[in-house]
């Protein structure tokens, strides 16, 4: 990663600071040296809570229980076999596995843990546990289940509709959220889907057994009333797995991560705010990475957050840079100062390893 140039201001203390660490370009799920470092930066620079992927990339970062791992999604192989510490002969609480241990040393330094189930809908083309089981998949208005995310990156969806696409979801959340030390559980907008899909057979017949599907049996993949239809079917998925959750871990809250309102709707079907006003989500982090601060103040000022914030706790997310985007020391802090100024204490920044360039190392 190129290496930003040197902080001649320190960040702003923020009272609520969070970060959201990666199985990509970072090594801290799999090496514990590393997690080690992570955690002596994070005490020393006063951050409050930390994200770890559950679901990514296709695979899980824990081992779930079989049975709650229907279509037997592996556990990341990079992964330690053992936690911290532990060997063949160690106890079986170190042998849960590294991603517990470190959860457990989040917890030990007084950090909120946050399950990240990052990918949600998504998967990899190609992922070997979706072989024969296409028809769970969407497909877009020719046919297709792909999803270009970059150039030479495919990926593909699963239907929030079908009963056992909503059974492995809320399966594996609950595994997680009774087996792992976690204060909360995390989508962002990958719980929806793509809004040029939807074009699959189950989806399409149930959308034409309906009177605006009759009445339009092929819409176009911006028809309002076709978006506002299959967005509710995302719904009925966050309204199953919050159900879930109250009944097996009540104490652990259910967190959204999403892009502001009007994109996550018109994108991805992921209609946030009515989910903050029926009741279905504990805190909404909104994630604004803009490359400039008027069009962050825009965003901030958006009637949506205002909404939100009346109901659940908001925060911020706020992009520290990428391996190949590194982010100005002075742009960042310019951004965290404006965000307080605005009311929004809690922030979270994307992502680990470019936060660590911004603040001091521990000693």
């Amino acid at each position: 990663m190129p290496v930003a140039p040197a902080v001649s201001l320190p960040p702003p203390p923020v009272p609520q600071l969070g970060v959201w660490l990666t199985s990509v370009d970072s090594t801290v799920l799999y090496d514990p040296a590393e997690a080690e470092r992570a955690l002596a930066f994070l005490r020393h620079n006063g951050f409050r809570r930390a994200a770890l992927p559950l679901y990514t990339a296709g695979v899980v970062t824990w081992q779930p229980d079989p049975a709650r791992n229907r279509l037997g999604i592996p556990t990341d192989p990079r992964l330690p076999r053992f936690g911290w510490g532990a060997g063949p002969g160690a106890s079986q609480g170190a042998k849960q596995g590294a991603t517990a241990s470190l959860l457990a040393a989040l917890g030990r330094g007084g950090l909120e843990r946050v399950g990240w189930f990052e990918f949600g809908l998504m998967a990899p083309a190609g992922a070997p546990w979706l072989a024969g089981r296409e028809d769970l998949l969407l497909r877009d208005a020719s046919g297709s289940s792909l999803w270009p995310e970059s150039p030479g990156l495919n990926r593909v969806w699963l239907n929030p509709l079908l009963p056992e696409v909503g059974q492995l979801l809320e399966d594996l959340v609950l595994d997680a959220c009774t087996s792992l030390p976690l204060e909360v559980i995390q989508f962002d907008d990958h719980l929806g889907y793509p809004v040029r899909f939807g074009y699959d057979r189950a989806t399409l017949a149930a959308w034409r057994a309906r009177g605006p599907g009759r009445r339009n049996p092929s819409p176009a993949p911006s028809d309002p009333a076709w978006i506002a239809w299959r967005a509710e079917q995302v719904t009925a998925l966050l309204v199953r797995l919050r159900s879930a959750m109250a009944a097996a871990c009540p104490a652990v809250r259910l967190s959204l991560a999403p892009n502001p309102q009007e994109f996550s709707y018109g994108n991805y079907l992921a209609d946030w705010s009515s989910w903050v006003r029926r009741g279905l989500v504990d805190e909404v982090v909104v994630q604004i990475y803009r490359d400039n601060l008027a069009a962050l103040g825009r965003e901030l000022a958006a009637p949506s957050l205002a909404a939100a914030a009346g109901r659940v706790p908001v925060r911020i997310g706020l992009l520290a840079g990428l391996r190949s985007q590194p982010k100005h020391p002075a742009q960042l802090r310019r951004e965290l100062e404006l965000v307080q100024a605005r009311g929004f204490g809690g922030i979270d920044l994307f992502f680990y390893e470019s936060a660590r360039r911004h603040f001091a190392s521990p000693p």
